[in-house]
């Protein structure tokens, strides 16, 4: 090539620019709908468009210079924009100019962005011709042949991705060669593309899918297809057919039409087939998905079995942002057991309602509802449990809606509970309609508001208030709309005022702090005595509740003394322990209660004659309700508590700042009991003791109950155990219970086989060289976990006047293992060591495949012996089409 004339490049691109509007008038009749004309065979010789110009040339044009006449280029570039130009950013590499030929050119390398009008378009190449008003771009290839920089188009809220592309500006068309797009959930892959000013979209071999992945692990193969623009968005195909991990399936379709939806929509939901053995062929969850404006949507789906079973449900959602969400479901349903009039026949009717709401916090601060509801029958769990042995062996279930409000500035707080609890094994309820509870927090009224100076005592005397209303009927199920079923409704009242005192320090280390209490209980129903001379019993009369009123009353005084004692032993600075420390804390408490057995209180007596003749009295209290009525005679009475805790220090030879480490050797450990001072006989109660403590990572927690007082005949009598020849005093019952969760593994692979590609390794147990793919598998180190839990209880009765031991202990564990990054195994089981066999055992295992998940639950043994089997697409258009479960459970297998 001539040296010469490469200098005079700039010379001639300049003149050209200045006579380039006249050009650009002349030649704007050529950009028509053609894309690549004017890039595939382009005037001049000297380059070419589709790869970058020759390596040579262009350092030969960048020694020299790389822009014409900044003047020059700059008034026509101004010209060119003024009317309707797309705007280039300059190469990150170089940026060139080519006019020498009938096409003005301008080649741009590295990271280079357009942008006109609403479209911007990025990649690592492109070429613009000024002529045509075409571009081209595509990514180049790295040092290894891997292209980047790719070009990657968005335009009206659509972004492409794409291997190479040619794009008019004038016609708005583009050719696209590999590009990927989203349509909705799916991802629209096609060999060659042509884009239309509409922005529909022309796909010649293309691929639909839900899969992310490039490639996608499944997809419809389609011959052709076109997408239509908002706002009536679909995708319409001819044939295609269907491919898994590329290898062709003969499942077919002539043509395809798939509408995309924006907004939510209702629609049918696809069932479930399958059969039972004992409830025959069956069809579930089938119905209708509706949708009610913006913040609810409701689904009614149905089951129904061959041989009678049946179920119906109703399941609801609605949220709205910064306020509130919840849930709410409704099931019904009948289910039937093998032929009617066969000995294995059987039938259950069961419902359940469930409602789950939460506000956001900062909708309302002052005034917050809140619910979880689980009210069931009793047998609903074991026929819709199946295949979850966990949530069958639940015996007991609760439900509480709260209404909460508190006044910003004041001390007061109001809530409004319904709660209920049922247990399964015996069908019995437990409904609270409502629970209030009003409470006062802590006040101190004689406090100053500015403290100034010392506190004065009477500052810390101190008012807190709190009452509950209750109204509980528990009942079984049975019982549920019987004319009795009211009858058992109990409510009542309790206040409970307190006055804090001011405390005070004796002997310069014993604080002191007294305290006064009074009460008021309400009822709203009386309690009377009655002889039976049918049923030779005195049998008990209630009234209807809120019949009547009745206030029993409580009160009580008392004082409580705590200190700290501390015991210290060193044992010098070269010991690895270096000291031991005991620290006591002991605290007393005094109270007293008058003799609260009254008639105020509501006891009475009540006079009757047998069938002998005998005449008898009967003590009781009339007042009848939730709450009992305050009962037992005066009392006064001592309590105690010793806490101890033990610590030491050791030598720790990593820290070279502090040098030492402190080790907890037990947290806790605690003696209680009292001793009531007016009480007729056996005034000392049983001594209590509890401790807590963690070894060497295991949390154990102990507790025993001791009895100082002998038992003779199986009965507990008023004579010290030690005087009637035994201990100090009775071991009644003890316990303890531990757990510890053991952790492991690494996560991910230690060694790249990338890095270690070639370099073998010497095995001395075979005596081989091993290479990459063994070295893979070499350091590989899953994660695991493993945990238990253990308690033990042992306890003494005296049955027939004969000691008896009982004893009860449990242990539970659980475990998983992370295999790879997609696959994780977990089981859980126990140990029954009354019958010597493991409890119910659970193993599941779940692999994520990328686009569908791999479910497996097996309960191999014991009573819930069952299996499923799931395999789903994750995509939420494709759940219900792409699903296959299979499933055997406890019920019926």
């Amino acid at each position: 090539m001539n040296i010469q004339f490469l200098k005079l490049i700039p010379f001639y691109a300049g003149i050209v620019l200045l006579f380039s509007p006249w050009v650009a008038e002349a030649s704007g009749s050529v950009a028509g709908d053609t894309l690549q004309s004017a890039l595939v065979e382009p005037a001049s010789d000297t380059f070419n468009v589709l790869a970058p110009p020759d390596s040579l040339f262009l350092s030969l044009v960048d020694s020299i210079s790389t822009t014409p006449d900044s003047t020059v280029v700059d008034s026509t570039a101004r010209r060119v924009s003024s009317l309707d130009a797309p705007v280039f950013s300059d190469g990150r590499d170089s940026t060139i100019y080519d006019f020498t030929g009938e096409d003005r050119m301008i080649y741009y390398y590295g990271d280079v962005t357009v942008t006109y009008a609403n479209l911007e378009m990025k990649a690592e190449y492109m070429a613009y011709n000024m002529n045509t008003r075409i571009v081209y771009a595509s990514g180049v290839p790295d040092s290894t042949g891997k292209p980047v920089g790719q070009p990657v188009m968005k335009e009206d809220g659509k972004e492409y991705s794409m291997e190479t592309v040619y794009y008019n500006f004038s016609s708005r068309k583009a050719k696209i060669n590999n590009v990927i797009t989203t349509e909705g959930e799916a991802f629209l892959h096609g060999e060659s593309i042509k884009k239309m000013p509409d922005n529909s979209i022309h796909v010649h071999h293309g691929k639909y899918t839900a899969c992310d992945a490039d490639p996608p692990h499944f997809y419809l193969r389609l011959s052709r297809a076109k997408v239509t623009p908002e706002p009536n968005s679909q995708t319409v195909f001819g044939p295609a057919y269907l491919v898994i991990e590329d290898v062709p399936t003969p499942l077919f379709l002539p043509f395809g039409f798939i509408p995309k939806r924006s907004d939510r929509a209702g629609g049918f939901l696809f069932p479930t087939f399958g059969e039972e053995p004992s409830r025959g062929f069956y069809v579930t969850r089938i119905g209708w998905y509706f949708v009610f404006g913006e913040y609810f949507d409701l689904a009614l789906t149905g089951d129904y079995f061959t041989l009678g079973s049946w179920a119906m449900r109703a399941d609801a959602r609605y949220k709205k942002l910064y306020k509130f969400d919840g849930t709410f479901s409704f099931n019904i349903s009948e289910n039937v057991s093998g032929a009617a009039g066969s000995t294995d026949y059987s039938s259950s009717q069961n419902f359940a309602i469930s409602w789950s709401h939460r506000q956001d916090p900062k909708a309302n601060p002052e005034l917050t509802l809140s619910a979880s509801v689980n009210y069931m029958s009793s047998s609903y769990r074991r026929y819709n449990s199946m295949t979850n042995p966990q949530n069958a062996l639940q015996s007991t279930a609760q439900s509480s809606i709260s209404l909460s409000k508190r006044w910003e500035g004041l001390p007061f707080n109001l809530s409004v509970n319904l709660t209920h609890s049922q247990n399964m094994q015996d069908s019995s309820y437990a409904l609270t309609l409502p629970n209030l509870t009003f409470s006062m927090s802590t006040i101190y009224p004689f406090k100053r508001k500015r403290g100034v100076g010392k506190e004065q005592w009477y500052e810390q005397i101190s008012f807190s208030y709190n009452t509950n209303f209750d109204n509980k009927i528990r009942f079984k199920e049975s019982e549920l709309g019987t004319p009795e079923f009211w009858s058992k409704l109990e409510n009542g009242m309790k206040h409970n005022f307190s006055i804090g005192l001011p405390s005070m320090n004796v002997l310069k280390y014993i604080n002191v702090s007294p305290s006064v209490s009074y009460g008021t209980t309400m009822f709203f129903q009386s309690l009377q005595k009655s002889w039976n001379d049918s049923t030779g019993r005195v049998e008990d009369i209630k009234s209807q509740s809120f019949s009547e009123f009745h206030m029993a009353h409580s009160y009580s005084f008392g004082a409580s003394l705590s200190t700290r004692i501390y015991g210290t032993f060193q044992a010098g600075r070269n010991a690895y322990i270096q000291a031991f420390r005991h620290v006591i804390t002991p605290s007393i408490s005094l109270s007293y209660s008058p003799d609260l057995r009254t008639a105020w209180n509501g006891h009475r007596t009540y006079y009757y004659t047998d069938k002998q003749g005998v005449a008898h009295s009967l003590n009781y209290n009339m007042y009848s309700g939730l709450y009992g009525a305050p009962g037992g005679g005066k009392a006064a009475s001592l309590g105690f508590t010793l806490g101890n805790n033990f610590e030491m220090k050791v030598r720790n030879k990593k820290d070279t700042t502090n040098g030492v480490s402190k080790i907890k050797l037990i947290d806790n450990l605690n003696f209680s009991g009292n001793y009531n001072f007016l009480a007729d006989s056996m005034n000392l109660s049983i001594i209590n003791a509890s401790l807590s403590t963690n070894i060497l990572g295991v949390g154990i927690s102990a507790n025993a109950a001791f009895d100082p007082y002998a038992v003779r005949n199986g009965q507990r009598v008023s004579q010290f155990n030690i005087a009637s020849g035994g201990g100090l005093a009775r071991l009644t019952s003890i316990g303890f219970s531990g757990g510890y969760q053991f952790k492991g593994g690494e996560e991910g692979i230690k060694n790249n086989p990338a890095t270690l590609e070639g370099i073998p390794r010497y095995d001395p147990e075979t005596g081989d060289y091993l290479y990459t793919e063994y070295l893979f598998y070499d350091d590989f180190k899953a994660p695991w976990s493993f945990g238990f839990n253990y308690s033990f209880n042992y306890s003494v009765s005296y049955p027939r006047g004969i000691k008896e031991g009982n004893t009860m202990q449990s242990l539970n564990f659980n475990g998983q293992i992370k295999l790879t990054e997609a696959m994780n195994i977990s089981a859980q089981s126990g140990f029954d060591f009354k019958e010597l066999k493991l409890t119910t055992t659970t193993l599941s295992l779940h692999y994520d495949l990328h686009c569908f998940d791999f479910d497996v639950q097996w309960t191999p043994f014991g009573q819930y012996q069952s299996w499923s089997f799931l395999f789903k697409a994750k995509s939420s258009m494709l759940y219900d089409l792409l699903k296959y479960d299979k499933k055997a459970n406890y019920y019926v297998r």
